[in-house]
């Protein structure tokens, strides 16, 4: 059987090269696209994983405060209770390095003579300088070798619009203990590290280290009871639950649009096992009749399936590596800019990571090919010699699987509408069912609209009308394209509505004219205080008629990470920055001033169904806080959620706190990127980022454009693979019909005609493929915009057909469709009379 097999698939790739290349590349694009995203959703947690446990090792708790920074007198508690045998206290905080722009250090202070997990052996330098040394610091080899720095080199860096000066005091290899660890962690005594850059006798977290053989649940328990409401307990699992919540959505949504790419891959699969079994229905049925059981048959071809998917696979796992390290960067900057995760820094495969794309790749490849396979090892052998082929039993059957397809759509539609709403991820079953029952619907579509076609010549008109003689073949290509044209037109008025809403929130919402903060509020909002007297400066500045302060942290709510803004409700200018979504605007105000209320962001209210009237609960430094909610404003700045009240409410539930930047409103007719140069050389040498309206609208776009860049690689995937399809559909017809274009020939039709037909036979298909597929993104769209934008993310986009993005798109589609027409076309063009017999006659 193995050495028949090996034959076998000898013979047949001889005789059809193409067409099992292009089955290959349909499994390995798939396979790619998968793996792709899968090592770099796994890489964000892991670069998590990596900074933790660079400076925690292997730590049993975690103590980690519900606000940013918590009392540094729990850390005497904490040791004092049964079952803890040491513990770590830590203060953390990201600086900007001076004059180079984007660069910021993972400042960890630490007791660095007690017992940590921090590799001071390896470390090159004097450790016990780091106490008489001011600013005394340690950073990675990497990051100095990187930037030139060496021991005892000074680096100024600034926290908020202070600026301090560290001096290299040695080098420390992280990742001797954790790969992942980031470059830029440095290390500090804990005291320095407060004193430059925080507030003294407040810390971050607690790690603890338990007694052998101590109850770990029992010491989580006997911890939280003694340290009270302000902190929560961690175990390293939960930490790690915490932060891939964070991103969760944005995981599941890129997973589920590389697994379309994979889904239309599996057509081409489909297609080529179909064309391969129809040209070798005669040597099955020899084999039959030689003796052959149907499983023997079965079991041939989905051994030389299984190879080929091997094949598909040994391809994808190289390409997918090689599209997430060239998308590395890309994501990256969303984690930082939305999450404020660690930045990916190196990828890494773990060995199960290949076994699951193996898995993937050669699994969707059989199931591809299943129904083909059963067809053909279940005919009888008489069946199999006759000259009728699978092709023709589709026309019979594009009634039924029409009918299946409509029955799909209603089906899911209407479990949706009745019980799955209220499920989280019931849009996934929406978007399934229309991916579908769009191919279900396919042979239907293309009989009814081919098959009255008037053939008046040997032009345009026949090739239309004998798209329907290999219904099997066109249906399943235009099925794949129309597949891939729903993902891309239904993702494309998504991103582009969305661009347009956000573009109008902007509009709306940052309405001042200058915009003061610190370069360190991209990575640490609590820490990115501006001085009093940086404000005051700023606000008697010549053209200032008004002033917007802003102070900010990130809070909880439960488990539930979300940022907690106060603003100065007292004057009118506010209300442009939280346009209300529900709730009456004069009441929200009011008591929002005057009565401690909170507006909360639409997100946060999806997610917690929070409505106008309901209260919700912060962690507060000595405890759980309640606010009544008075408003619900439109927010797409975040999705883990926001609250923003009056300033005074903040620092009378909060106590006092830093101001974190300022919106300026100036005088009309005063230029505002001239005022930012002003402002600039009033204030020289401090750190600042100053930004006028239009220069912040234009860097809020460019984050979107980023954020959505991935997903425009996926879509470029799935077109790839789809346009393959109507190549390895054309390049079938021209085998399967040589004895029919032979006859064209010999009765005189030209190469250029038989040309023009495979070249107009590819159009068609384009032009079938994209009328399905737009009619299914749409839907696709209306699924994404309506149901998983609001179940996962919790906003409201506003509806935007971009007619001509869309327009461009589908015209390049159908040029590609064109393109990949012609190599087939030309092989049909050269089949000359002489191929035709006796027995064709």
């Amino acid at each position: 059987m193995i050495r028949y097999l090996v034959r076998a698939m000898r013979a047949q790739l001889r005789a059809g090269k193409s067409l099992y290349l292009l089955a290959v590349i349909g499994v390995a694009l798939g396979v790619a696209s998968v793996l792709a995203i899968q090592i770099i959703n796994r890489n964000a947690v892991a670069a998590f994983r990596g900074s933790v446990r660079a400076v925690s090792g292997e730590s049993d708790l975690t103590v980690v405060g519900q606000l940013p920074t918590f009392a540094e007198s729990l850390y005497v508690v904490t040791l004092a209770q049964a079952g803890v045998r040491q513990a770590l206290p830590i203060y953390r905080v990201n600086v900007a390095v001076a004059d180079r722009d984007g660069l910021f250090l993972e400042i960890v202070g630490v007791d660095l003579f007690q017992p940590t997990g921090i590799p001071l052996d390896s470390v090159t330098g004097d450790v016990a300088a780091a106490l008489r040394t001011p600013g005394w610091v340690a950073v990675t080899p990497e990051l100095g070798r990187e930037l030139g720095w060496r021991v005892n080199t000074a680096v100024d860096v600034t926290s908020g619009t202070s600026r301090s000066r560290l001096r290299v005091g040695a080098l420390v290899d992280f990742k001797r203990i954790a790969p992942l660890a980031s470059r830029k962690l440095a290390v500090m005594d804990i005291a320095q590290a407060q004193a430059l850059f925080g507030t003294r006798g407040q810390i971050n977290q607690i790690d603890v280290e338990l007694d052998p053989g101590a109850d770990r649940a029992l010491v989580m328990e006997t911890l939280s009871q003694a340290l009270g409401p302000s902190v929560a307990v961690l175990t390293p699992g939960q930490r790690e639950e915490r932060a891939a919540g964070l991103m969760g959505a944005f995981r599941v949504n890129l997973t589920a649009l590389s697994m379309i790419s994979l889904f239309v891959g599996l057509f081409l699969v489909y297609a080529s096992t179909q064309a391969s079994l129809v040209r070798r229905r005669t040597e099955f049925g020899v084999l039959r009749s030689l003796g052959a059981t149907q499983r023997q048959v079965f079991g041939l071809i989905a051994l030389e399936v299984t190879v080929l998917g091997a094949l598909g696979v040994a391809i994808g796992i190289p390409l997918g590596y090689l599209v997430a390290a060239a998308n590395v960067d890309v994501v990256s900057n969303t984690l930082t800019n939305l999450y404020l995760l660690n930045e990916i820094e190196a990828l890494t495969l773990p060995p199960w990571l290949f076994v699951s794309a193996a898995a993937i790749g050669i699994v969707g490849a059989v199931l591809g090919a299943l129904w083909p396979s059963l067809d053909m090892s279940r005919r009888d052998p008489a069946a199999l010699l006759s000259a009728f082929t699978l092709h023709e039993r589709l026309g019979s059957l594009a009634a039924p699987l029409a009918l299946s397809g409509v029955l799909v759509l209603v089906l899911t539609g209407g479990w949706y509408w009745l019980i799955g709403h209220e499920w989280q991820p019931a849009g996934f079953v929406l978007a399934i069912g229309l991916l579908v029952g769009i191919p279900l619907l396919t042979p239907a579509t293309v009989q009814a609209l081919a098959s009255p076609t008037r053939v008046r010549r040997f032009s345009l008109d026949y090739a239309i009308r004998t798209l329907t003689v290999r219904l099997h073949g066109t249906s399943v290509a235009v099925a794949a394209l129309a597949v891939a044209v729903s993902m891309l037109t239904g993702i494309t008025v998504m991103v582009e509505s969305f661009r347009r809403t956000v573009a109008l929130w902007v509009e709306t919402s940052v309405a001042a004219d200058v915009y003061v903060t610190t370069p360190t509020s991209a990575r640490s909002p609590a820490g990115a205080s501006l001085d009093s007297q940086v404000v005051s400066a700023a606000a008697s500045l010549g053209g200032v008629v008004s002033v917007d302060r802003l102070r900010g942290f990130l809070g909880y709510i439960g488990d539930r990470r979300v940022s907690v803004v106060g603003v100065d409700m007292g004057s009118a200018l506010p209300r442009d920055r939280f346009p209300l979504f529900r709730g009456e605007a004069e009441r929200a105000w009011h008591q929002v001033r005057e009565a401690g209320a909170v507006l909360i962001s639409e997100p946060l209210a999806r997610k917690e169904r929070l409505q106008v009237g309901d209260s919700v609960t912060l962690a507060g430094p000595e405890g759980p806080l309640n606010f009544a909610v008075a408003g619900v404003y439109y927010d797409y700045s975040t999705e883990a959620g926001a609250v923003a009240m009056d300033r005074r409410t903040l620092d009378a539930r909060f106590g006092p706190g830093p101001i974190n930047s300022v919106a300026l409103y100036l005088e009309e007719g005063l230029d505002s990127e001239q005022f930012a140069d002003r402002l600039r050389q009033a204030l020289p040498g401090v750190p600042l980022l100053v930004r006028s309206n239009q220069r912040l609208r234009t860097e809020v776009m460019r984050i979107f454009d980023e954020t959505f860049a991935i997903t425009r690689v996926l879509q470029a995937m799935s077109l790839l693979i789809a346009v393959a399809g109507i190549t390895l559909t054309l390049l079938v017809i021209a085998r399967e019909r040589v004895s029919e274009l032979a006859l064209y020939r010999s009765l005189g039709a030209v190469r250029h005609q038989i040309f023009g037909l495979f070249v107009g036979k590819g159009l068609m298909m384009g032009t079938l493929a994209i009328g399905l597929g737009v009619i299914g993104g749409l839907l696709l769209a209306a699924v994404l915009v309506f149901v998983i934008n609001r179940r996962y993310f919790g906003w409201t986009i506003q509806v935007d057909l971009p007619l001509g993005i869309l327009a461009v798109q589908m015209a390049t589609i159908l040029g590609a469709t064109i393109v990949a027409s012609i190599y087939p076309a030309l092989r049909a063009s050269r089949t000359p009379a002489t191929q035709l017999s006796r027995d064709d006659l």
